[in-house]
């Protein structure tokens, strides 16, 4: 292949480079520069020099590693150099072929550069300024979203502590009327002594009953007065819990605004109504799937998005011996693929004696009469969820039942 390249070990702060006319034709030795504007600027001095020698407008190739080459990437895209993101498994897999186990940043390169050469691998596809916004949002809702799970555990093992009998009161512990309420009120006793008039004035910010204020009132200090609190540096807990409360209500406007954000930019786009329309499939998980998918044009069969979506599955063949349990490969987008499983999740799941989605509903009950473990059978599911969604947003056509 005479295409030249310019292949990149990319680190934090810094990276090696090394210039190829064609296959095992270096242009020139390696090379680190700093990932600083002058220096990577610098770079582009021997691109021009490359293309002059060639007369190829050489590409950039690199493997894909998260945050480290993503301004990279826009930066090279910018100035008109195609990128080439290679998979860090092909490149691990071209090290372990190598006889002696060599770990160098300048070697790494020419590992990289034949990757390339050997694979014929294919132009990154540069997404829209549109659709790496909203997977950016998506994204972070979904690590806020973790930590704020992670801090209601915490929230409800000093609550079990402090006001053991609270938690009989409140279907959602975390619920914005809770949190208040036992911000003010923390302990048994607290809550014994309490103002009647403050009470019902915290239960009526939930725009509830009156009829639905005086039973919580009664099953209020009922609670207090079953309880049997840790009764040791009670204070202290009452500190620690009003700082959880804290956090959590931080979260949860956070979380209010940045899903308020998501549902404006997934408006946007065509698919979203498209998704929509597919019942267990809301707004969030919607969003999620089109900021990972980005174009359906780019697949150019449904093969190739599920692989994308890591929900092929693996195959083990050697000899005349062929696994007939193959797990999925889990090789492809972890938030496709989370968003998919709860939206089968979702779908299969019963509402008031019917299922949500009675396409997805029966096909699981098939998986599970055929012996599969009931998440094997929500993955497949999720399997075939993909498949109607790539059919639909292809023809642009609404979900229907046949």
């Amino acid at each position: 292949m005479n295409q030249p390249v310019l292949s990149i070990d990319v680190s934090k702060s810094y990276s090696y480079a090394k210039p190829f006319i064609s296959y095992g034709q270096p242009y020139s030795k390696p090379f680190s520069f700093d990932h600083t504007y002058d220096s990577t600027k610098g770079v582009l001095n021997l691109l021009n020099s490359l293309e002059d020698e060639t007369g190829i407008k050489p590409k950039v190739v690199m493997e894909a590693t998260g945050n480290y080459s993503k301004p990279l990437q826009m930066f090279f895209t910018s100035n008109g150099y195609k990128i080439i993101e290679l998979n860090p498994i092909l490149t691990h897999k071209q090290k372990k072929n190598s006889i002696r186990k060599v770990k160098t940043d300048p070697i790494d390169t020419n590992r990289i550069a034949e990757v390339f050469y050997l694979n014929n691998a294919a132009e990154k596809y540069i997404i829209s300024e549109h659709i790496e916004g909203l997977r950016v949002l998506c994204r972070n809702y979904e690590g806020i979203n973790e930590t704020f799970r992670e801090l209601q555990l915490k929230f409800h093992s000093i609550v079990d502590l402090i006001f053991p009998r609270y938690d009989t009161v409140f279907y959602k512990l975390c619920s914005r009327t809770s949190l208040e309420i036992i911000r003010r009120f923390p302990t048994p006793n607290a809550m014994l002594n309490a103002n009647k008039k403050e009470l019902e004035t915290i239960l009526k910010s939930g725009r509830q009953s009156q009829k639905w204020i005086t039973s919580k009132m009664d099953q209020l200090i009922a609670a207090a007065r079953e309880s049997l609190p840790y009764n040791s540096a009670q204070q202290s807990l009452a500190q620690v819990l009003r700082s959880y409360v804290d956090l959590l209500l931080n979260h949860m406007d956070i979380l209010t605004d940045l899903r308020a954000q998501i549902t404006e930019k997934a408006k946007l786009t065509p698919a979203f109504t498209l998704l929509l329309s597919i019942p267990g499939v809301g707004e969030l998980t919607a969003a999620t799937i089109i900021s990972e998918i980005g174009d359906i044009s780019r697949f150019s069969t449904v093969k190739k998005l599920v692989a994308f979506a890591g929900l092929d599955p693996s195959v083990y063949e050697s000899g005349k011996f062929k696994s007939s349990h193959n797990r999925i490969s889990k090789r492809g987008s972890t938030h496709l693929r989370k968003a998919l499983y709860q939206a089968a999740s979702a779908g299969v799941r019963k509402s008031n004696g019917s299922p949500n989605n009675s396409i997805l509903h029966d096909y699981y009950i098939k998986k599970v009469n055929e012996g599969k473990a009931k998440k094997v059978a929500i993955i497949a599911v999720a399997h075939k969820l993909l498949r109607i969604i790539y059919g639909m947003w292809e023809n642009g056509e609404f979900f229907r039942v046949d």
